[in-house]
């Protein structure tokens, strides 16, 4: 969905090793530690006679116990993109050295090994560059929102201006820096929309194009590149992403407007029910998932020679090692997994109805939960935690107050360490009765966040 953005089984825990479910509340009657469950598998191979209330010890054995990473469903047994074309769509003008260098990066990217290694797990096979479309007679909108963006792709499919309408092609259109998109605010609508290059580097979605000889309505996908840099390696970083989520969840909305469900040919959209305050973050696509790891998750492949960005991976998230794709070298993979031992539900008129794995903590109370260090290999030293409230650090700005307070009883740590997070809520959340937060991993400039939910009532 944006980048700069179900019922499933999900990864089992046995890849990542038992947990316990730890947790202390204050603030209320009758705070007790409320789980006595214990490790299953400590450093000797022994259990724990108690629950995990210490923190731990620093481990050789990677990676250390930690609950499950998330696991992108395709639900509604969506199609994907079985052999994607991609098209390159220009207003006339538009920088020349900068189309051919897209064209180059559209056309490498194909027989790269990056293009397998972030969607051959998917079903999705390999990419090929199908061509280049001026739209001659057209002068690019100074400003257009996104549901029109969707109206005049499907007019262009529909009156040929695209060609020969093609159910395998990703129709890219890259619009000139002159040019402003928005969206609808995804927290709500009471906030202003968002613009391209402020609140979104590119976006992807489908169109619905009615057969003119009264057959079935058809889906095509494209995706939406503003220009928002000086860079063409930044751009094609971008537009890896939306390559990536269209080949994977080309038929993703229902109405032309991004929804938490998806439509209703949606593919890889998001994230197995225990995890999904990770796709409300923003997006659960392939690489949504992966943009918290900035800027560790961009880099240029040999064989592509443009920048592109690293994307989710269920394999390597089930296996413990880094999920985003491909790994980078040299550098282990290390995590902060908040340990959240209810199941909660979260309701709000954005979202709907939604029972994941969280905590609860009245307004007013608060509660310490234990998080568990791991790395799948030996790191340089212990990583930096830090502790956030989701809606007020992204949506601080339009006047959204911090619902949330965090205190650590340590702030950094290795491998096998636990950690105690004490969170209080200090006023009733504005999105229904949920608080996303997020704990963030910091160490040689490389980042990784594990985002939690907590209910208030």
């Amino acid at each position: 969905m944006l980048a700069c953005g179900s019922s499933s089984t999900s990864a089992t825990e046995a890849d990542a090793g038992p947990h316990d479910g730890s947790v202390v509340e204050t603030g209320g009657p009758g705070d007790a530690a409320t789980d006595a469950g214990v490790d299953a598998a400590s450093d000797a191979g022994a259990a724990d006679a108690t629950p995990d209330v210490d923190n731990g010890a620093p481990s050789t054995n990677y990676p250390a116990p930690h609950p499950p990473l998330p696991t992108l469903t395709n639900a509604d047994h969506g199609p994907v993109l079985t052999t994607p074309h991609v098209y390159l769509v220009f207003y006339p003008g538009y920088t020349p050295a900068w189309i051919t260098d897209l064209q180059s990066f559209a056309q490498q990217i194909g027989p790269s090994t990056y293009w397998p290694a972030v969607t051959t797990e998917y079903g999705v096979g390999a990419i090929t560059y199908a061509g280049t479309i001026t739209l001659t007679g057209q002068t690019a909108p100074t400003s257009i929102a996104s549901t029109d963006i969707q109206t005049w792709v499907a007019s262009q499919i529909q009156t040929g201006v695209f060609g020969t309408p093609d159910p395998q092609a990703i129709y890219t259109i890259v619009y000139p820096s002159s040019t402003t998109i928005t969206q609808p605010n995804p927290v709500t609508t009471l906030l202003p929309s968002i613009q391209s290059c402020v609140g979104f580097g590119g976006y992807h979605d489908n169109a619905v194009v009615a057969a003119t000889d009264g057959g079935v309505a058809q889906n095509y996908a494209y995706a939406v590149i503003p220009t928002c840099t000086g860079s063409v390696q930044d751009l094609t970083k971008v537009i890896s992403h939306e390559w990536v989520e269209a080949s994977t969840d080309p038929f993703l909305t229902k109405a032309g407007l991004f929804s938490i469900n998806g439509g209703p040919l949606s593919a890889f959209f998001t994230v197995d029910d225990n995890h999904s305050i990770w796709a409300l973050l923003g997006g659960g696509e392939a690489g949504d998932l992966c943009e918290p790891e900035a800027p560790d998750v961009y880099y240029t492949p040999s064989d592509v020679g443009y920048g592109v960005q690293r994307t989710w991976s269920n394999l390597s998230a089930a296996a413990s090692h880094d999920p985003c794709v491909p790994a980078t070298a040299g550098s282990a993979f290390f995590d902060s997994a908040p340990v959240l031992s209810e199941s909660v539900t979260f309701s709000s008129t954005i979202t709907g109805s939604i029972t994941t794995q969280g905590v609860t903590i009245p307004v007013g109370q608060s509660k310490t939960i234990e998080v568990d260090l791991f790395s799948d290999g030996a790191t340089t030293g212990p990583w930096t935690v830090t502790a956030d409230d989701v809606l007020y650090k992204y949506y601080g700005s339009y006047g959204i107050p911090n619902s949330l307070s965090f205190s650590w009883d340590r702030t950094s740590g290795v491998n096998g360490e636990k950690l105690h997070l004490t969170i209080t809520v200090v006023q009733a959340s504005i999105v229904g009765n949920g608080h996303a937060f997020m704990i963030t991993s910091t160490l040689d400039g490389r980042v990784a966040v594990w985002p939690g939910m907590i209910v208030d009532n």
